[in-house]
């Protein structure tokens, strides 16, 4: 049946209800059986021996204590922060592995700051445990869960401030860039408050960079200097929060065969229309600059819509090799390789913007890369103020060492996603290259893959991180005897990084993949053909117009403009909901699926395959139409999450779909299968500090969640399953599951959920209800921040498919809803 269909924008069919999260959490085992006297001795005396031994290197009225936990336990980092920022503070932590008895268990270092008063409150903490007096109601000491979960206390050094668990600190006396962050206190205006340490430091010869990134609690700088320098300075400061290792740009531009094909460019050139106006949408490309004199580019990128970081690089693709004029080509036209083989019209609705944000030409000291990429992108707003426009960025770290944690450079990715607030129109589709994998034997594929973690900044939550897959196979035998792809057809390319080794709390990525290329394995010997690659615009294009491209980068390329090609067909959706529809059309090929069904894999297998290849290759005429067999609504709305209630911050909404639904036309199909597939789309506030990232602590300021009305559930009962509040008080009744096919425990992560429900077209008639709730971020447990009162907002996306081609799902809810799309 022809895809054809404008997709239905459904208004209203929404209720908001008071919301309370009937999950109360659990938490990790605490160390119960001990002699109370002996421990809470020893821990009283260990922390006067560490404030003792900080006091001695400086006279301060604060000290720096590092906490250690009981081995496999989790600290109660609530009670080491007054919430107020003041006597006493969490300052930052971080989980280890340690090895006993041949066995690996896990403990945590919290990183404390305590002033005078701080000190003393802590050891009435201890004292009240030691005193059988004070014992709670059922007998249990007083401060027990604070206390037991305590294994040793020491002063802090500075390494207790190093977040970089995949890098050891740095020698004492190596002169090093350091990337320091450091404490706000002012939360709602930015005061330069890190300004004061300044003089400081450079009147200790410790250069200091330009950039800065500011985030809700920290303000970040790059620094020189050796840790021994350091640490009669900076960890004397009560501004200290975290050290960390400055990120350094990928070298992902490799020599790339170049052939003269001026006539296939002239021709392409004449076949290609401009569609293009005043108020068209942007693709905004930060790389290496562009050369705009390319025959195919020079129509879509004004020379007023380029510029540089640093004006004295000027705009060109000054690069050897070249990359930003290549992603220029797949931004425009995609792949050219079928595209110049092709005598139709090819329709362009959009224009380049160029910001050049690297040049390995002109050596520089590392910079700090998130806030590089804040003002690329200010940059670019300034240009074109009016525009829409899609992000891309195929630049990034050289190693995945951040596996998943968040980063400076994820984080101001976030932001510049989020905008001013949560409700505000300044949101952007960002899309991001995961990062490349270098295969130099036969054997690292795909094992290197596994292994190898997306790079930094493509863990941002907000991100639309694009991995690399391929359909490309064909060697030229009489120039490569014997060869045969290293990859077969619809597999994981080579290039693509993944997130395997991550922790499962951290978002799925990549979210889609697209074509990135092959290569070869000639004689047990990796060979790169150029037909195994992408084709696209040259740099020296007066000379060699086309090139071969390829990996993670042309992936993002072909990611942008499929982003930028629905942003113009629907000027109304949101960019959470672009960045949606592309997660939501993509299909997993079937090898991918190792020839099997989805539902067939079993969890572990899930989770591998989602966190390889994420959702899977984006169906670009799925993502832009409906037809009458398989339709996509698209409800966009927000609300508030959270509330204060007195003096504590509770839930506060959330959101009831009674949605339009081919009842009838469903009830027919009767046990003939049907499929629903559901994806919420938000984006997340960040607060970025490695403070523990569980419980009270968290790096996103909220987190959305779904769920659908069961076969035969009344709505009362499923409000009762959803929402604590709707429950009588004596209601202990268990509640059936949904039967999603990745289900919840897999698919909440991130900022973007999808799953799949298949069953008959009889049962999914009953099932029309879907309930958007919220979980919490630290928006909820960061009270002295005020974000409670803020709203936020979201996409959620429902499609219905059948195979039988002869069944009308779309015209019922045509003619039930308001608006149409």
């Amino acid at each position: 049946m022809p895809r054809d269909l404008d997709h239905i924008l459904v208004s209203g069919y929404v209720s908001a209800e008071s919301y309370t999260s009937p999950n109360t959490g659990r938490d990790r085992v605490v160390p119960t059986e001990r002699n109370r006297n002996i421990h809470g001795s020893s821990i009283q005396n260990q922390f006067g021996v560490a404030v003792n031994e900080f006091r001695q290197e400086i006279d301060t009225d604060y000290v720096y204590l590092e906490f250690i936990s009981e081995v496999d336990c989790l600290m109660a980092f609530d009670s080491l922060d007054d919430g107020r920022g003041g006597d006493h503070r969490f300052v930052s932590s971080k989980r280890e592995q340690v090895i006993i008895n041949g066995q690996e268990h896990e403990r945590y270092r919290a990183c404390v700051f305590l002033n005078t008063n701080g000190i003393s409150k802590f050891l009435n903490k201890i004292e009240a445990y030691l005193d059988e007096n004070k014992n709670t109601p059922n007998g249990n000491p007083k401060n027990q869960k604070l206390i037991n979960n305590i294994a040793s206390i020491q002063r802090a050094t500075l390494e207790s401030f190093w977040q970089e668990k995949e890098i050891p600190f740095p020698d004492y006396n190596q002169q090093i860039w350091w990337e320091v962050w450091i404490r706000r206190d002012d939360f709602q205006n930015d005061l330069h408050e890190e300004a004061s340490m300044i003089p400081i430091l450079l009147e200790q010869g410790i250069e200091v960079g330009e950039r800065r990134l500011v985030f809700p609690e920290h303000i970040v700088r790059i620094i020189r200097a050796t840790a021994e320098t350091l640490s009669t300075t900076l960890l004397y400061s009560d501004k200290l929060a975290e050290l960390r290792k400055p990120k350094e740009a990928a070298n992902f531009f490799t020599g790339l065969e170049q052939q003269d094909a001026n006539n296939w460019v002239q021709d392409l050139k004449s076949r290609t229309v401009n569609n293009v106006t005043d108020d068209c949408v942007l693709i905004t490309i930060l790389d290496t600059g562009i050369n705009r004199g390319h025959p195919l580019i020079e129509d879509f990128l004004p020379d007023e819509n380029m510029d540089s970081v640093k004006p004295e690089w000027g705009t060109a693709d000054t690069i050897r090799q070249g990359h930003g004029t290549q992603m220029a080509g797949l931004c425009l036209y995609g792949d050219l390789t079928d595209i110049l083989q092709d005598n139709s019209q090819i329709n362009i609705y959009y224009n380049l913007e160029s910001v050049k944000l690297i040049h390995p030409n002109n050596p520089h000291d590392p910079e700090l890369y998130g806030a590089v990429t804040e003002e690329a992108v200010a940059r670019a707003t300034t240009m074109n103020p009016q525009n829409k426009r899609v992000m891309v960025m195929a630049v990034s770290a050289t190693d995945g060492r951040d596996k998943g944690k968040p980063s400076s450079w994820s984080s101001a990715v976030d932001k510049i996603c989020f905008g001013e607030n949560g409700i505000s129109e300044d949101k952007t589709v960002f899309c991001v290259s995961g990062g490349n994998v270098e295969t130099y034997n036969v054997t690292d594929y795909p094992v290197k893959n596994y292994g190898e973690s997306v790079h930094d900044p493509a863990q941002a939550f907000n991100a639309l991180t694009i991995g690399s897959y391929t359909e490309k196979t064909f060697i030229d035998q009489q120039q490569f005897n014997g060869g045969q792809p290293l990859a077969e057809t619809g597999a994981m390319s080579p290039s693509n990084s993944t997130s395997i080794s991550w922790d499962n709390m951290w978002a799925i990525k990549p979210e889609i993949v697209l074509e990135g290329g092959n290569l070869g394995n000639q004689n047990n010997g990796i060979i790169d053909p150029d037909s195994l690659r992408l084709l696209s615009t040259g740099k020296n294009f007066r000379s060699e117009p086309l090139c071969s491209f390829g990996d993670t980068s042309a992936a993002s390329g072909l990611a942008s403009r499929y982003a930028s090609l629905l942003s113009n067909q629907y000027p109304t959706l949101w960019a959470e909901t672009i960045k949606g529809l592309l997660v939501h059309s993509a299909y997993w090929t079937n090898n991918m699926l190792g020839n099997r069904q989805i539902h067939e894999l079993s969890r572990i297998e899930k989770i591998s395959l989602l966190r390889q290849v994420g959702y899977g290759v984006p169906n670009y005429l799925k993502a832009l139409k409906s037809a009458n067999n398989s339709l996509t609504l698209i409800a966009q709305q927000s609300f508030m999450p959270f509330q204060l209630d007195g003096s504590a911050i509770k839930t506060n909404d959330m959101h009831l779909y009674t949605l339009p639904w081919p009842v009838d036309a469903l009830s027919n199909l009767f046990d003939g299968e049907v499929s629903l597939t559901v994806t919420l789309s938000y984006y997340i506030e960040p607060n970025p500090g490695n403070k523990q990232y569980s419980k009270s602590y968290y790096y996103q300021s909220h987190g959305l969640r779904f769920k659908m009305i069961d076969s035969n559930e009344t709505i009362d009962r499923f409000k009762e399953r959803v929402n604590r509040e709707a429950r009588s008080e004596d209601n202990n009744e268990s509640y059936s599951g949904e039967n999603w096919i990745i289900g919840s425990q897999i698919r909440d992560k991130g900022a973007i959920h999808k799953d799949i429900w298949t069953g008959t077209g009889a049962d999914l008639s009953t099932r029309n209800s879907i309930a958007i709730f919220p979980v919490n971020g630290w928006w909820k447990t960061r009270k002295k921040l005020i974000r409670y009162d803020n709203a936020v907002r979201y996409s959620l996306i429902i499609s219905i498919e059948s195979s039988d081609e002869n069944v009308d799902l779309y015209t019922p809810i045509l003619n039930m809803v308001d608006i149409q799309v």
